[in-house]
C-alpha cells in the first residue's frame, strides 16, 4: 500500500475539519479533526528529529491516556519513524530493556510519566521530550499522500512478554497495521456516526488501534484517562456507542450496574470483549446490561492480531468459545506432530492472514519458532466445534492472563531467582473470579535462608510491573519434577487449588 493509517486520517481531517475527533472523558478537552492534523504535524516534526539507530529511526512512546497517545503514532508514520510504545506499568529497568533492545534514539512522554521516562532513558543517553511542551501551529499544510509504497516498512514495534524471561519486539509493517484496522472496521461496522470509548491503556496496541480505527473512519473518540467502572457505565448509558472491555472490566461494570439497580445501559450499540474467554454468566449479564448492543467476543494475540469473532447469541453460548475465523483469517489447529486437527480434537492454534507477520525485531530464531506451514502459531490450544466455531481450551505457552495483561512465568521466575534467599522458583496462574487468573509462585529457599514471602513480593515490586508481581508466594522443600527433571507446572498449580 502507498497509504498509511496517518494518510487515511489526514483525508478525514481535511474533509471535515470542524467535526469533533477526540474528547477526554470528565474534562472539557476536545480536539477537532482540523486541530488533530495540526497537532500531528507538530509531533511529526519532533519525531523526525530522531537519530537513526541500528534498526532505523525508533521513537519510544511512554504516554498516559490522552489524545497525543494516538496522535504520536500517526506523527511517527508521517515522519518516517517507527513508534515503540512502552507499557506505562513497567519499572524503569523493564522499560530500559525495551528502549535498548529497539535501540530507540528518542523517547516522547507526557504528564506524570516524565520522571519514569527519564529514569528509563537517562542511563542510555536517550533524549526525552515531553509532548506537553510541543506547541500546535495555527496552520499545517495538506500533506502529499501516497508518495511512495511504504507497505513493507515497519511502523510500530509491539513488545510482548518473554517466554525466555525477556520481551520480544513484534514488528508491524504499514500494510499489517493498516489492514488489521480496516478488518476491524469492516467486521465491527465502524462508521463516522460511532462514538468510540477508549477504556484501557493506550500503550496497548489494541486500545491505540481502536482509537486510530475510529479516527480513520471519521468517528468521535472519547478517551478515559484511567478505567473506572462507574464512569464507563455512565458513558455507555448516555454518550458512547462502542467499547472494548476485557472480561475483568466487563465484570466491574456489571457490579456497578447491579449496585445501581440494573438500569439499562442503552447508549451502547457494540460491545466487544477479548483478552481471555469470558464466563458464560458474565456474557448473559452483559446481554441484559446492554439491551441495544451487539455483544461480541474476539480472539487474537500480539503477533497474530485479529483471528476470530462472534456476536453472541444466548441460544448458542458455549464455554470458552471465541467464534468463527475473522474476516481475512485462515485458522488451523495442529497436533503434536504438526498435522492439522479434525473437528473436536485439540491442537495448537495457527493463523494465516492477508498480510503475514513480519517477525520479531532482530530475532530470526524466535520468528521461525512461531511459524509452521505458513501459519503463525499462538501457543494456545483450541478445539473446533461442529458449527465451525473455535474454543480456546488451554495454553501451550507458559503464559498467565490476568486482567487482560499477559504475564509469562519465565519472566517472573527470572526476577525471583535474583532474590538472595531463592534457590528455585515456579510461577503459575491460578483461577481468579475478578481477574481471570492471578500470578502465584512456589519457591525453594537457599540453605540457611529465611523463607519470607512478604519480602520476596516487595523485591518483585521493585523489579516488575505491578500486574506481574505474584499475589501469593509459598515456600516448599522441593518443586515437583518429572523423570527428566522438568518442573511439573500443573502440580505446582494444584498447591493453590486444593488438589495437593
Amino acid at each position: 500500500m502507498h497509504f498509511s493509517i496517518a494518510d487515511s486520517i489526514a483525508t478525514r481531517c481535511f474533509a471535515h475539519p470542524d467535526r469533533v475527533a477526540v474528547q477526554v472523558v470528565g474534562t472539557q478537552q476536545e480536539v477537532t479533526y482540523g486541530e488533530l492534523w495540526r497537532r500531528v504535524a507538530a509531533l511529526a516534526e519532533v519525531a523526525g528529529g530522531c537519530a537513526p539507530g541500528r534498526h532505523g529511526r525508533m521513537v519510544g512512546l511512554l504516554l498516559p491516556n490522552c489524545p497525543d497517545a494516538a496522535f504520536v503514532i500517526a506523527a511517527c508514520q508521517q515522519a518516517g519513524a517507527v513508534a515503540v510504545p512502552v507499557n506505562g506499568r513497567l519499572t524503569p529497568s523493564e522499560a530500559r530493556y525495551v528502549l535498548e533492545n529497539a535501540d530507540c534514539r528518542l523517547l516522547m512522554t507526557a504528564g506524570g510519566y516524565l520522571d519514569a521516562a527519564r529514569a528509563a532513558a537517562d542511563p542510555l543517553n536517550i533524549p526525552v521530550v515531553s509532548v506537553d511542551d510541543v506547541e500546535t501551529p495555527s496552520h499545517a499544510p495538506r500533506p502529499v499522500l501516497g508518495k511512495r509504497d511504504v507497505g513493507a516498512e515497519p511502523c510500530v514495534i509491539g513488545y510482548t512478554s518473554g517466554t525466555t524471561g525477556f520481551p520480544k519486539g513484534a514488528v508491524y509493517t504499514h500494510d499489517y497495521y493498516t489492514m488489521n484496522n480496516y478488518r476491524w472496521g469492516w467486521q465491527f461496522g465502524l462508521t463516522a456516526e460511532q462514538v468510540v470509548l477508549i477504556t484501557g491503556p493506550m500503550f496497548h496496541l489494541s486500545y491505540a488501534g481502536f482509537a486510530l480505527a475510529g479516527l480513520t473512519i471519521g468517528a468521535r473518540v472519547r478517551i478515559m484517562a484511567e478505567f473506572s467502572a462507574g464512569v464507563a457505565a455512565d458513558e455507555l448509558q448516555q454518550r458512547s456507542t462502542f467499547a472494548f472491555l476485557v472480561p475483568s472490566m466487563l465484570d466491574m461494570v456489571a457490579e456497578e450496574w447491579e449496585a445501581r439497580g440494573r438500569p439499562p445501559l442503552a447508549g451502547a450499540r457494540h460491545i466487544i470483549t477479548a483478552g481471555a474467554p469470558a464466563r458464560l454468566a458474565l456474557l448473559r449479564t452483559a446481554m441484559e446490561m446492554f439491551p441495544n448492543a451487539r455483544l461480541a467476543e474476539m480472539y487474537g494475540w500480539t503477533e497474530g492480531a485479529f483471528v476470530t469473532y462472534e456476536v453472541k447469541d444466548p441460544a448458542t453460548l458455549v464455554e470458552t468459545c471465541v467464534g468463527w475465523p475473522a474476516l481475512g483469517a485462515d485458522v488451523a489447529l495442529f497436533d503434536d506432530d504438526g498435522e492439522p486437527c479434525p473437528v473436536g480434537e485439540p491442537g495448537e492454534i495457527g493463523v494465516r492472514s492477508a498480510v503475514p507477520f513480519a517477525g520479531y525485531l532482530d530475532d530470526a530464531e524466535a520468528t521461525r519458532a512461531v511459524q509452521h506451514r505458513g501459519y503463525l502459531l499462538s501457543g494456545d490450544i483450541g478445539r473446533w466445534l461442529p458449527d465451525g466455531r473455535l474454543c480456546v481450551v488451554d495454553r501451550k505457552k507458559d503464559v498467565i492472563i490476568t486482567g487482560g495483561e499477559n504475564v509469562y512465568g519465565a519472566e517472573v521466575e527470572r526476577i525471583l531467582l535474583r532474590h538472595e534467599a531463592v534457590a528455585e522458583a515456579a510461577v503459575v496462574g491460578v483461577p481468579d473470579d475478578r481477574w481471570g487468573q492471578r500470578v502465584a509462585a512456589v519457591l525453594v529457599a537457599k540453605e540457611g535462608a529465611e523463607a519470607d514471602p512478604d519480602g520476596v513480593m516487595d523485591f518483585c515490586r521493585e523489579h516488575l510491573a505491578g500486574y506481574k508481581v505474584p499475589r501469593v508466594v509459598r515456600f516448599a522443600g522441593e518443586l515437583p519434577r518429572n523423570a527428566m527433571g522438568k518442573i511439573l507446572k500443573f502440580e505446582v498449580a494444584e498447591l493453590f487449588t486444593g488438589g495437593a
